[in-house]
């Protein structure tokens, strides 16, 4: 992971340090690292780079974000524009209905997280930079060149050259999602969904019509004469047909 505080370490300031603290840490210590104060060309190149690149707000804040020590020119801020106007063409060439949706929030949202899988790149590079130099330095020969070890070292300082390179492209990035904050998208909300109706009360219910009284069981005739059997209530209820007689017995 990059050192995002090597430079602070370089003027002796804290990450916090104001642009005033930062001037004054820098005229304090280029007075000896200067080398006709008896310092040396490489210690005061290393405190010209780190003031010069917290001395500049763009700059300070692209190495704060991610690490970037290069120049932010004009061609991270192309580029960075580059980034934004490929999201752009990506809705109008879609079916996304853009009249009703806050453009700013989604273009913002993609630029965040292509800046953090860069990021998550940048580490996977330095961990294998590390890691080829601890292999590297336990390696050993009897005699004559080092060769795997050399291979290894070469190894470590490329993947260390490609986390360097990366570390630019995260702060195009970091340079996309602050331009875009310059922006607004003008969108018209959809109109909220529609409430359904209250369900009216339902009138109460008529009471049911009283029932009419049952009719009284009317008796079942007995026999008149010894010996005769008894009819059934329905053939007694009817008046008899004239004929033979045939009889419904109760069981």
């Amino acid at each position: 992971m990059a050192d995002k505080r090597k430079l602070y370490r370089e003027l002796a300031v804290e990450p916090d340090a104001t642009p005033a603290e930062i001037d004054k840490a820098y005229r304090q210590r280029a007075r000896t690292a200067h080398p006709d104060a008896g310092g040396t060309a490489e210690a005061f190149h290393a405190l010209s780079h780190a003031y010069a690149i917290l001395s500049d707000p763009d700059r300070r804040k692209a190495y704060d974000e991610t690490g970037f020590e290069g120049e932010l020119t004009d061609d991270i801020v192309s580029r960075a524009m580059e980034r934004i106007h490929a999201l752009v063409a990506s809705v109008l060439e879609s079916d996304l209905p853009f009249e009703t949706v806050d453009l700013i929030a989604p273009i913002r949202d993609t630029l965040t997280k292509q800046k953090a899988d860069i990021g998550a790149g940048i580490r996977k590079l330095e961990r294998q930079a590390k890691r080829a130099e601890a292999m590297a330095a336990r390696f050993r020969k009897r005699e004559g060149d080092n060769i795997i070890r050399k291979v290894l070292e070469r190894r470590a300082a490329d993947t260390r050259e490609q986390a360097e390179k990366t570390r630019r492209e995260e702060a195009i990035f970091a340079k996309a999602i602050e331009l875009l904050a310059d922006y607004s998208f003008d969108f018209e909300p959809p109109p909220p969904p529609k409430t359904a109706e209250p369900i009216k009360a339902s009138e109460p219910a008529r009471p049911a019509p009283a029932a009419k009284p049952a009719e009284p069981i009317r008796p079942v005739p007995t026999a008149t004469k010894p010996g005769e059997p008894v009819k059934h209530a329905e053939a007694a209820a009817k008046p008899a047909k004239p004929g033979p007689r045939t009889l419904n017995l109760v069981r």
